[in-house]
Formats: structure tokens, sequence, C-alpha cells
């Protein structure tokens, strides 16, 4: 099943990572890493999840109604 929030649990454990690593590093822009990591796999899956919607659209062709 896609279109869940399931689709996205890499992008969440990343950024829960980078919270982390905020808070227990005395550096605080390491954590950037991990944020951006996730805002380019956020990016990813939306990007996967549009190509999938436009390829489920072109390989169904619309029926024809009866009159």
């Amino acid at each position: 099943m896609t279109g869940d929030w399931r689709d996205w649990r890499p992008v969440i454990w990343m950024v829960m990572i980078g919270i982390a690593v905020a808070l227990l590093v005395t550096p605080v822009y390491i954590a950037a890493v991990f944020f951006g990591g996730a805002i380019g796999t956020g990016l990813r899956i939306r990007q996967r999840q549009r190509r999938r919607a436009a390829a489920a659209a072109v390989a169904k062709p619309a029926r024809k109604r009866r009159q």
C-alpha cells in the first residue's frame, strides 16, 4: 500500500536522528547533515509518488460510456 505515512518513515527517522544529534553534540550544525538528508529523501519519495501516479494514469485508458 502506498500513499500513507509508511512511505515517509525514512524521513521521519532522519529528522528524529537530526534532533537527537542537535541536542547531544556541541556543534549543532553537524545535525544539518541529517536534516538535509531528510529533505532530500522527502523530495525523492514525492518524486517517486508522482511518477507512479503519472504511469498509472497513462497505463489505464479512459473507459467509454455506453449509451
